[in-house]
């Protein structure tokens, strides 16, 4: 059943893609919306989220979807599962021509009563601009294409190369966020900020990053990239080293050399939930 889930995924996933390659480099000013400072939609957002909605909801009529754009949708009272979506991950860098933004489509067990979120059970991250897809259900493990990703590093945190990103949306918390950053910088190899979360989870899954954490997020900025690290091996936590990323919207990830030096700094400095 959760392949059956990731097949759709993947689906959806290209669809969106193909859409947002045709936009690309062919943006128009006008039509790029600043929704909150530093956080931009494009009528590329809407038309790659349009395209995916239009696809699950003919396959899966009785599922609910949560997007980042047109928020929740349910198309039953109760559903079984939930389709959590990120038409576009990286929008700044989609408008601005940097080559680093995806797709992001997760799935999730519709949240029983009381609960805010389900299990995620499937998800998949298209990543345009190298062609690339990956994918994992839960308990059939994580892909690259066809290829499967085990996350077996044994680099020690002062040879890691570490991704995050800025708390843009927050800005309050950036005095404590690069105290954290400078004593994350000072014991590792090196650090990057590419500014897709997607696109950064999954290269964790892929072992190019050894770790990652950032602040502030979307459920659908990290729920398709978390299943795909921890289908991989690695390990996800928020910042306080629970499991409960989607509500908090603070995560740590990475491998099982890096991880537990890692998630020790960010919960010292951030040790209550926000």
């Amino acid at each position: 059943m959760y392949n059956e889930l990731k097949s759709a995924a993947i689906v959806a996933a290209e669809l969106g893609g193909n859409i947002l390659q045709r936009y690309a480099g062919k943006i128009s000013a006008a039509t790029i919306r600043e929704k909150k400072p530093g956080d931009f939609v494009s009528e590329a957002d809407h038309a790659s989220e349009d395209a995916i909605i239009e696809f699950l909801t003919k396959e899966f009529p009785g599922h609910a979807i949560l997007t980042e754009e047109s928020g929740a949708l349910n198309f039953e009272e109760i559903p079984s599962f939930r389709w959590i979506i990120d038409p576009l991950d990286g929008t700044t860098n989609f408008i601005r021509g940097f080559p680093v933004w995806a797709v992001s489509v997760a799935v999730e067990t519709f949240p029983d009563k009381g609960e805010k979120w389900g299990e995620t059970v499937a998800g998949v991250i298209k990543i345009p601009p190298t062609d690339e897809i990956f994918s994992a259900a839960k308990k059939g493990g994580s892909f690259c294409g066809d290829r499967r990703l085990i996350m077996d590093s044994n680099r020690e945190m002062s040879l890691s190369l570490l991704a995050t990103g800025f708390p843009f949306r927050t800005r309050e918390i950036i005095p404590e966020y690069m105290n954290l950053f400078t004593e994350i910088l000072k014991i590792c190899a090196d650090v990057r900020r590419p500014g897709a979360v997607a696109v950064d989870l999954c290269y964790v899954a892929a072992g190019i990053f050894d770790g990652f954490w950032e602040l502030d997020l979307a459920p659908w900025d990290i729920a398709a990239g978390a299943l795909i690290i921890e289908e991989a091996g690695g390990l996800v936590t928020n910042f306080q080293g629970e499991a409960d990323i989607l509500t908090t919207g603070d995560i740590v990830a990475g491998n099982h050399i890096v991880f537990p030096e890692l998630q020790r700094l960010v919960k010292q400095h951030f040790p209550e939930k926000r």
